[in-house]
């Protein structure tokens, strides 16, 4: 009997004990978010420390590679891939649970000059076309099953009154390089998710013309199944219906919307956009030494409107990636310029910041 007793206050206490832990507050951004789309985070590679392992682990169910899958580090000459780097952040990747997407296949930078070469002289069309496609092949085929999605063309259009960007595969194959590169992808990869990835495609002109590259992809049977918002915002600039009008729009093309790079640039700068060739010159670094309550408060509050448009749109999106792990890990700390930037939930300790707890009552409000 004696035994019995002790029994039941196990169970007592095990049923008690898991009570407890499940009714206290979730302060996890994937749990947070899982019933309405995945939150994900770009990281460089494996080489992360305990902590920085320990953030990812508890808060984000996917991670895009910021630069070991792009044409430069896979396949740097022709008939030679390299991909150690990239196939250490699959498999860490995997046996944690998380997805993976890949970034990118197709971009006008980081990408070696041998494609469009032919013994010192440009290439011509059919050389450079067929090269796009053993490289498509080459890499979408050996991660086959192993990614979630590619950025199958990344940053295409122009910034300017042209339709696309004046990169050299579109000198060297012409407009329909991103219907090819989209169609080798599927071939390489019969699941993967396929999207157009690009910056500021969320504002007038250039969502048309996104709109425009998707229609002509329909038109010539390519498989785009999304679209990827970047996301790279600046303070005081988020361009709130904007945003919300192209997810409004892309999804009605029949595509799933991702946000795939988010950040909120805090330090003032003269440019705008994400384009890598920006560079401004300048020494200031106003928060050097962190950053002062009232822009923390900013930054929190404009994270919290912002996830709550995707929220309300969430029935339309599929992922939402910040890209960088904490404010330590931003690429906005070198661009365009080099200074102190504090765009992420989490700060250089790794400690979340006030955004943090914006972004997850944003979550609980729509519960």
């Amino acid at each position: 009997m004696r035994i019995m007793r002790i029994l039941n206050y196990l169970v007592v206490f095990i049923f008690t004990s898991a009570y407890i832990s499940a009714a206290e507050p979730d302060d996890s951004l994937k749990s947070a978010f899982a019933k309405r789309f995945d939150i994900g985070v770009a990281i460089p590679g494996t080489n992360l420390k305990d902590s920085e392992k320990a953030l990812l682990l508890k808060h984000f169910s996917t991670i895009t590679s910021e630069n070991s899958m792009k044409p430069q580090s896979l396949h740097p000459d022709e008939g030679r891939y390299e991909f150690g780097s990239s196939d250490a952040l699959v498999e860490m990747a995997r046996s944690n649970g998380i997805t993976v997407n890949g970034h990118t296949l197709i971009w006008h930078s980081q990408c070696p000059n041998w494609f469009f070469t032919d013994n010192g002289k440009p290439a011509e069309r059919e050389l450079v076309l067929k090269r796009m496609r053993e490289h498509i092949a080459g890499v979408a085929g050996h991660y086959a099953g192993k990614v979630a999605s590619w950025d199958v063309v990344n940053e295409a259009i122009d910034d300017g009154r042209e339709y696309l960007r004046k990169s050299k595969w579109l000198t060297s194959i012409g407009e329909d390089f991103i219907a090819e590169a989209f169609i080798a992808a599927r071939l390489a990869d019969p699941k993967a998710d396929l999207i157009y990835n690009d910056y500021g495609i969320e504002l007038g002109g250039k969502r048309e013309k996104a709109l425009r590259v998707i229609r002509d992809l329909k038109k010539r049977n390519a498989p785009i199944t999304g679209v990827g918002i970047q996301g790279h915002w600046a303070l005081d600039r988020v361009p709130f219906k904007a945003i919300e009008d192209a997810i409004i729009a892309f999804h009605a093309e029949g595509l799933k919307v991702s946000i795939t790079e988010l950040d909120i640039d805090v330090v003032p700068r003269s440019s705008f956009g994400a384009d890598i060739s920006t560079r401004e010159k300048g020494s200031d670094d106003p928060y050097a030494n962190g950053l002062p309550a009232d822009i923390q408060k900013r930054l929190a509050d404009q994270y919290a409107q912002l996830f709550a448009l995707f929220l309300k749109h969430s029935d339309k999106m599929s992922r939402v990636t910040f890209w960088g792990l904490h404010d330590g890990r931003s690429w906005l700390n070198g661009f365009p310029r080099r200074r102190t930037n504090h765009p992420m939930l989490f700060d250089r300790s790794l400690q979340p910041k006030p955004a943090l707890d914006a972004v997850l009552g944003a979550a609980k409000q729509h519960e």
